[in-house]
């Protein structure tokens, strides 16, 4: 059947992949060749090259893992991430594999409805990067898939949801915890929209988490404890069939536990040489599971109330939690939510199927998506004799009589439409409906209002009559009009885009939740002079995706380098440079540099993908617990000097609780042989950086405080001593300025402070002759160990005039020693963690 609009929704996931059509008023999931509603995500290549994909590959990943794959979906982005099947010695980047999971979803089309579709909305984790928005945008053109909308997971899940709830204004939150991803996200409903106004999520977070701890903390323990063994890993090599066999057993045995108390796990198991040795029996219970997901789950919570905090909402505030996503089967999961002190304590609605809610309402939203025009088809319908019709018209919406209007049409011959007519006629309607005959223009154009009906699709034969009332045959012959009860608005940016400064800050541009399509600019400043003739100087413009403070804690996307050969005069350093960045509503970004010494643009590369770090997870988890332990180390000195540190203490026991350390040290473990350990844990090593990153900032104030109440303390000692009244009454105004800086947490006016409490000091010590020796012992402690003889001479000389009272003399020498050996000043590299060399403004 032709089709006006795209109807067709993939639900492309982790482990299952679904696909569904929209229907008159909702959609259905078409079921595979095995009748099944989903798809495993997963691929086998044999030694012929023949690929297989859903089930009979599942089935194979625990007994040939070298020739089958699985959970591919979070390595999309990655441009150096491919899996070899040994026995064909074929290589496939994650994109490849997705293509294949594509390609059978059409199939299964094609086998249910007789039709070879070449358009279909496919989801995306909320959490999702751009690089993996284009990763998914390929695998979709790779599987014949030519125009392929995005939609966010949590989105489609309020497109179906909405076609059966009756709020008229509200707030929803998606709560979606699918196989391997967490999204969280805030929908407002109004005026008969619905709109994502804000999402929290974890693209490494999801039921396989659990799987793997099953696997990891019961399931391996046990087997080695009963057979011969010992290295039986997650990491282990010659382990990877037995481990995918662990793996399998304790996702099938997980979902059974959703409905009975234990469940019964036999496995023939392999020995050392990999032969069949050993038969494993486990009786594992949901309290097994619950013990295992309850951190998972408590984290995912922590995500929602944050969505909510961000959002200025309480649970109160908010209608219903939607459940969305297999894991959310599992009662205690249910229980914990449903807790107003431990979990969100707001009504859950799981009365549409978790599993398959993302798309069916993919397949809603395709439902009110027009496919592209093409103008081969045009050419065509003009060859046949046909009149092509440009009608403008909105393919779904709230209104029951929605606008119809023509603009000139096309006919092989020029045509004046004096007299001629157009007919649109509802024949499924109840009742029929016709529009009666409409007058066209002398160019061809008209206008009207359909008739529709409600809740549904409504389609319309299209009769176009000639002046002499002569049928005249048209392309399009009908066209189709959704009537919903509700409109979802534009999609939000998921994650914020900036650039990257010289200082390693950001300059945001356009911030997470913004609608797309979306552009912002913004002028910065060059800090390097970029020469023409002597080949000198480079300005560096990083583009980032992310929300962490450090620009080089964030996802570079795209980088402009200005150099000496592309440019035709010297750019010196200030000068202006304004950057553009825009985004279309299916997550493509673009971003340009304008130089107005130049007059110049510059198309700045945005190359979406990602290539391994290279990092070694071993040594930064070394790093983390060494950085955090002298953190930890500041934090105690600030609490015993009695400052309070509130948001630092809290930021210290959650790193503490989580041990993400250790996570990463288990990961890197599994890292060898397990591309997706690889990632997760590098995941988890930004986000502990930026939590240490976070720590720091806390300490700053604090830190800061107490260097101000313990040099308060020293100053009155030393004023008491030897001050004057005149310096006694500006100690007194000073301590009483810094006391209400601290109370008030006024970094600026408490550093102001401190500095004048130094100058006290400074002043009572030049008034009492003591400044002078004060400066020789700061600088006999720090030379002491200076191999240089001639410190050593002066260290001696200064020393003798110290102890004869010799002021002069020690003044004398501090001056040679300052020539001899300055003061050391700490080196500042002039650019940041990404070689930035543009600045927010001039300083």
């Amino acid at each position: 059947m032709a089709r006006d609009n795209i109807d067709f929704g993939i639900d492309l996931g982790t482990t299952t992949s679904i696909i569904a059509v929209a229907t008159a008023a909702d959609a259905t999931v078409i079921r595979n060749n095995r009748q099944a509603e989903h798809t495993p995500s997963a691929v086998y290549v044999s030694r012929s090259n023949k690929v297989l994909v859903g089930q009979p590959a599942k089935d194979r990943v625990e007994e040939d893992p070298d020739n089958a794959c699985a959970e591919f979906k979070l390595s999309m982005g990655k441009l150096d991430e491919r899996k070899q099947f040994a026995a064909s010695g074929r290589t496939m980047s994650p994109v490849e594999l997705s293509a294949e999971v594509l390609k059978s979803l059409r199939g299964d089309v094609q086998q249910a409805l007789g039709e070879n579709i070449g358009a279909a909305v496919i989801t995306v984790p909320a959490a999702f990067e751009l690089d993996q928005c284009d990763a998914t945008r390929r695998a979709a053109a790779m599987a014949g898939l030519e125009f392929a909308p995005l939609i966010q997971e949590p989105s489609a899940a309020a497109w179906a949801y909405s076609t059966h709830l009756a709020t008229e204004k509200g707030f929803w939150l998606v709560y979606d915890f699918g196989g391997g991803t967490f999204d969280a996200a805030v929908v407002k409903v109004a005026d008969g929209e619905f709109s994502t106004i804000n999402h929290a999520g974890d693209n490494f977070l999801g039921g396989k988490l659990i799987d793997w701890g099953l696997v990891e903390s019961l399931l391996i323990p046990a087997v080695r404890k009963e057979f011969p063994l010992p290295d039986l890993a997650r990491g282990h090599r010659r382990s990877a069939g037995n481990v995918a066999k662990l793996k399998a057993a304790a996702e099938y045995a997980k979902i059974e536990l959703s409905r009975s108390d234990t469940a019964e796990i036999n496995l023939r198991l392999n020995d050392a040489d990999g032969s069949p040795a050993f038969d494993f029996e486990f009786e594992l219970t949901r309290a097994d599971v619950e013990r295992v997901a309850l951190p998972l789950y408590r984290r995912s919570i922590t995500l929602c109330r944050k969505a909510l905090a961000d959002t200025g909402l309480g649970a109160g505030d908010v209608e219903r939690v939607l459940l969305v996503g297999g894991t959310t089967i599992a009662p205690a999961l249910r229980e914990l939510l449903a807790d107003p002190a431990d979990g969100l304590g707001i009504p859950l609605d799981h009365s549409l199927d978790p599993v398959t809610v993302v798309a069916r309402g993919a397949a809603v939203f395709a439902g009110t998506q027009r496919l592209p025009a093409r103008p081969e088809r045009a050419e065509r319908a003009l060859s046949e004799g046909r009149v092509v019709l440009d009608l403008q018209y909105p393919s779904s919406g709230s209104d029951l009589e929605p606008l119809m209007g023509g603009l000139p049409p096309r006919a092989a011959e020029r045509r004046d439409w004096t007299g001629a007519t157009i007919e649109f006629v509802h024949t499924d309607g109840t009742p029929p409906w016709r529009s009666g005959q409409i007058p066209l223009t002398a160019d061809g154009t008209f206008a009207t209002r359909l008739r529709a009906g409600e809740r549904t699709v409504s389609t319309y034969d299209i009769e176009l009559r000639d002046p002499h009332g002569t049928l005249v045959p048209t392309d399009p012959e009908r066209v189709s009009y959704r009537h919903t009860s509700r409109q979802g608005t534009a999609p939000t940016l998921s994650h914020s885009i900036g650039v990257g400064l010289d200082d390693n800050e950001v300059r945001w541009l356009v911030r997470k939740g913004a609608e797309l399509p979306a552009k912002a600019r913004a002028i910065l400043y060059s800090t390097v002079t970029v020469r023409r003739n002597e080949s000198t100087g480079m300005i560096r413009v990083p583009i980032v995706e992310g929300e962490r403070s450090k620009a080089d804690r964030n996802m570079l996307i795209g980088q402009l380098d200005l150099t000496p050969a592309q440019v035709g005069r010297d750019v010196p350093a200030g000068s202006e440079v304004e950057i553009e960045v825009r985004i279309d509503e299916s997550f493509a970004p673009r971003a340009d540099a304008y130089v107005p010494l130049l007059d110049e643009d510059f198309e700045i590369q945005v190359e979406l993908g990602r290539t391994g770090s290279g990092t070694d997870l071993r040594g930064a988890a070394e790093d983390l617990a060494d950085r955090f332990d002298e953190l930890a180390q500041r934090l105690t000195a600030v609490q015993l000097a009695g400052v309070d540190a509130v948001e630092a203490v809290d930021l210290a026991e959650g790193f503490r609780t989580d041990d993400v350390p250790g996570e990463v040290r288990r990961l890197a473990d599994a890292a060898d042989v397990d591309p997706d350990a690889a990632s997760t844990g590098e995941n988890r090593l930004r986000d502990a950086q930026t939590t240490l990153d976070d720590l720091e900032a806390a300490l700053v104030f604090p830190e800061l405080a107490a260097e101000g109440r313990a040099i308060l303390r020293d100053t009155r000692e030393l004023v008491a001593e030897s001050g004057s009244a005149r310096h006694r009454t500006a100690l007194h105004n000073a301590e009483r300025t810094m006391s209400a800086a601290i109370a008030s947490g006024d970094r600026t006016v408490l550093r102001r402070q401190v500095e004048v409490v130094r100058e006290i000091i400074r002043e009572v010590l030049e008034d009492t002759g003591q400044l002078t020796a004060v400066i020789f012992l700061a600088r006999e402690e720090h030379l002491r160990g200076d191999p240089d003889p001639r410190v050593q001479q002066l260290l001696q000389q200064g020393r003798q005039a110290l102890d004869a009272g010799d002021a002069a003399r020690l003044t004398a020498v501090n001056g040679q020693l300052e020539k001899v050996a300055p003061g050391v000043v700490g080196h500042v590299d002039p650019v940041g963690g990404l070689g930035s060399t543009v600045r927010a403004s001039d300083r």
